[in-house]
């Protein structure tokens, strides 16, 4: 997609999978706890964010990768994903950014 859009594309991986320095958060899932990275400068403050990912279950991952932006001082303008599972109520957890869901299901 970043490609597509001549737009840089940030990975945010589990610990322990990027090269460089990185800030890490720890968050809760479904069925247990994970920790994500970002580079450490990956992102600038200002820097404007799309997060986005296949599926908005309970809001876990997308939450921990805002956090990781905000620890970048970047600005996520969006969290766009392809499914939503809305009996799940993950995009309560993320009240303050938009939510864009291609498809949703069991609402």
């Amino acid at each position: 997609m970043a490609q597509q859009l001549k737009i840089p594309f940030v990975p945010i991986r589990k610990k322990g999978k990027l090269p460089r320095e990185c800030y890490s958060v720890k968050y809760e899932k479904e069925y247990g706890f994970d920790e994500f990275d970002i580079q450490i400068d990956a992102l600038k403050e200002g820097d404007k964010v799309v997060l986005v990912d296949d599926l908005l279950a309970t809001g876990g991952t997308l939450e921990a990768a805002k956090k990781l932006c905000d620890k970048s001082k970047a600005e996520v303008l969006s969290h766009c994903v392809v499914f939503e599972l809305e009996f799940l109520k993950g995009r309560d957890r993320l009240r303050d950014t938009s939510v864009i869901s291609l498809v949703k299901y069991g609402g």
